[in-house]
């Protein structure tokens, strides 16, 4: 059936002006007969543009504004609701006034607003206007009455009645808030930090007082941490943490203080063991401790009992650096105190003859030491169990010291599972032999040192275990290597190695009917730093030399980059270096003419040696004659080394490298010069070092010795001219109080910048 349209041409339907053949609401076009277009007066003719001739211009076909189908139905502005919660009529005001009411208010009993319904109350278009018939009935009449308005309407007047997403009214604006700042309260700031950031200002004050080429010390960097504490009640925790951390007491006490505490010797130390025992919360706090040195006029045991109940206190108690004192297999409160202390990280042991041996002493210094007595190996033996979290270990045997029997060590070793770093210095063949070397558990470094039961076979045998692929550092030092090939093997066996270091006066060799044909013969992949001096041979390169040599010309370190020879009188490894300008220090030249006052590192050697830890007098636990051991091995002297490589390297300028000439057009050459003569190779990445490491000497190779540690004679300011009296940071004026007498609130009594030494 067809469809009844309103009169007109200009709403005759054209395939609804672009859009499908069925509306938006799936019907058909129904609009009825008597249909007015939005916008136009009834009864009155569409207005027409003519011309001066009267004849009707021709106007394109224009929608109306409202026209079902057009784009100007969908109007963004906001629909209003009348009291019924029905849409509005455009231009009808639905908070108009009603009978008896007030302006913009509806008729309602509590005269407040009626909110719109929601889009869930709202009613939905009619499907039956879509689909009306286009002859309407009577009945059809009557029920369009019945429906509401927006049932006459298109499917664009129903989309445009019903929006689908949920309209408000009007609404009274919230007023405007001016947002003030609230003002933090004093330390609430601070104590919204997290405490890894203050322990990380901690830790950067700490360093800038104790790095190298400071002029301040440990007691200055107390004061200052102390300083902090003062600031808020987190940063005091922090600054306790920090303060009683690691303990650094360096140097002697003040008279001040013990006139004031009338205590005669370890004034601070008394004090700081009060302290400990009165706060236990504190005392947790302490892992290390730097005891002073021994007054002058303390006895050692009263000294060392001092020290002891201080550790006593301290139940996280981790590393002792100070003092370091001697055992003779006798009961010593020290060393009950650190038995007990089971989170204990870092032990040195410096073994004393006991009595027996020091009564049955043979006068051959080669013969091995009497055994100990039972009930002293026992007792070593217990000291040494229940350290579980122990990580480095030192032991060392004064002349005539003996740890028997042979399984006393490997036994004390093998209750230490936390174990990684180990220090054998002077062990008997009774002591430590092959086998016990083999019993190793897996270590990171290792450091052997005239250990008399360990033979070439043993290191070799020693290197190709599964166990020793964790090694990274490893120290042969007089060991009386006689092959390379055990050397040879080391470095090729070792796959972890990152450091070497080789001291021995004999020149090791090939084995007998052994050739080399092809290099490099020593290999290494993970070597980074090499520290090699063999003693023997003085005015010119033995044959270990100069097969290390080739070997890294043959790219058999790829790695390295750190390399120290103080015995390299042809300059042969100087020359696989990087080139330098300069190896000498600016004292070095001046130190053979007398012009710079030299300190001896060792004291000469008594006449009548006396027992170590019995020093008359009590100055130090160490005498002369426990130094002195230390002088029967040889090492190359550093500052010597440096003076040669020097030589060399102005000889090397007078020879140079590049030749420059300026060549004219014509193919004269105009200028001629010889330019950078220098020593070494360019493309090479391996550093020449010439220094001592901290805390040694340039007599011992640069390397630092077990007593260099155990030596507090470091302390003293007779051995170091230049001491800290807290104004380090006050040169350059002066202060004066109200009275205009100069303050010396910073100032303390003269100590000496001491830092820690480790074994290299």
């Amino acid at each position: 059936m067809g469809s009844v349209m309103g009169p007109g041409p200009a709403y005759m339907p054209q395939q609804n002006r672009g859009y499908g053949s069925d509306s938006f609401a799936g019907g058909q076009n129904t609009a009825p007969r008597n249909f007015t277009p939005p916008g136009a007066r009834p009864g009155r003719p569409e207005s027409m543009v003519r011309g001066n001739n009267g004849a009707p211009i021709p106007q394109p076909r224009r929608m109306p504004s409202m026209q079902p189908g057009s784009y100007a139905q969908f109007d963004n502005r906001p629909v209003m609701y009348n009291q019924m919660g029905r849409p509005a009529p455009p231009g009808a005001n639905p908070m108009g006034r009603p009978p008896g009411g007030q302006m913009g208010r509806p008729p309602s009993s509590s005269g407040q607003m009626v909110r719109p319904p929601s889009s869930g109350q709202m009613s939905r278009p009619s499907s039956s206007s879509s689909n009306a018939s286009s002859v309407m009935s009577r009945e059809s009449h009557e029920s369009g009455m019945r429906t509401p308005v927006s049932s006459h309407r298109t499917s664009f007047g129903s989309w445009d009645a019903h929006p689908r997403r949920p309209e408000y009214g009007w609404q009274r604006p919230a007023p405007i808030k001016q947002q003030r700042r609230r003002v933090m309260q004093p330390g609430e700031l601070c104590a919204a930090m997290p405490d890894e950031v203050f322990d990380l200002i901690m830790s950067n004050l700490r360093t800038l007082h104790m790095e190298d080429g400071s002029f301040s010390c440990a007691t200055c960097m107390m004061r200052d941490i102390c300083s902090v504490s003062y600031a808020s009640k987190k940063l005091l925790q922090v600054a306790r943490r920090a303060l009683y951390g690691n303990i650094e007491l360096v140097g002697s006490d003040s008279q001040a203080m013990k006139k004031r505490y009338k205590i005669n010797f370890g004034s601070r130390m008394v004090l700081l063991r009060r302290t400990l025992r009165a706060n236990p919360e504190i005392a947790a706090m302490v892992r290390t401790l730097k005891a002073p040195m021994q007054p002058l006029g303390m006895p050692i045991d009263q000294y060392a009992n001092l020290a002891a109940s201080i550790i006593m206190a301290c139940p996280n108690f981790e590393r002792l650096i100070g003092p370091h004192q001697s055992y003779d297999h006798n009961f010593n409160r020290l060393f009950h105190a650190l038995s007990t202390r089971e989170k204990l990280k870092e032990m040195t042991w410096v073994i004393e003859p006991s009595a027996s041996q020091q009564q049955h002493r043979r006068p051959m210094a080669d013969t091995d030491p009497e055994d100990l007595l039972p009930q002293q190996s026992t007792a070593f033996l217990e000291i040494n169990m229940h350290w579980k979290n122990l990580t480095t270990l030192s032991i060392h045997c004064l002349p005539g010291a003996a740890l028997t029997p042979v399984s006393l060590v490997a036994t004390a070793l093998s209750t230490m599972p936390s174990l990684q770093t180990l220090h054998l210095s002077n062990l008997s063949q009774t002591s430590f032999d092959d086998t016990d070397l083999l019993a190793l558990p897996k270590l990171q470094v290792l450091s052997l040192s005239s250990m008399a039961g360990i033979t070439s076979t043993g290191l070799s045998t020693f290197a190709s275990r599964p166990s020793c692929q964790t090694l990274k550092s490893i120290r042969l030092e007089h060991m009386e290597v006689n092959s390379l090939a055990v050397l040879a093997r080391i470095f090729i066996g070792l796959t972890s190695l990152e450091s070497f270091t080789f001291v021995q006066n004999s020149t090791p060799l090939l084995p007998e009917g052994e050739e080399i044909w092809l290099f490099p013969y020593m290999v290494s992949q993970s070597l980074k730093k090499l520290h090699w001096d063999i003693t023997g041979i003085q005015g010119c390169a033995n044959f270990a030399d100069s097969i290390l040599a080739k070997s890294i010309a043959a790219n058999g370190f790829p790695k390295l980059c750190w390399l120290r020879t103080p015995n390299d009188p042809e300059g042969i490894f100087q020359k696989l270096c990087k080139p330098v300008e300069k190896l000498e220090k600016p004292s070095d030249k001046y130190r053979t003419r007398g012009l710079v006052a030299t300190i001896e590192a060792r004291p000469a050697t008594p006449k009548t040696p006396t027992t170590p830890g019995k020093s008359p007098g009590g100055k130090s636990p160490y005498t002369p004659a426990y130094f002195s051991f230390f002088m029967d091995k040889k090492y190359s002297d550093l500052h010597a080394a440096r003076l040669a490589a020097q030589k060399r390297l102005e000889e090397a300028r007078k020879i140079p490298r590049f030749e420059v000439n300026v060549i004219d057009e014509d193919g004269t050459i105009n200028e001629n010069w010889m330019m950078a003569g220098f020593m070494g190779e360019v493309p090479s990445k391996i550093d020449y070092y010439l220094l001592p490491d901290t805390g040694a000497s340039d007599d011992n190779g640069g390397l630092v010795l077990l007593s260099d540690i155990v030596d507090d004679r470091r302390e003293d300011l007779t051995q170091d001219k230049d001491g800290c009296t807290g104004r380090w940071n006050n040169y350059g004026y002066i202060n004066y109080d109200k009275k205009g007498q100069n303050q010396e609130k910073w100032w303390h009594t003269e100590r000496v910048r001491w830092t820690e030494v480790r074994l290299s």
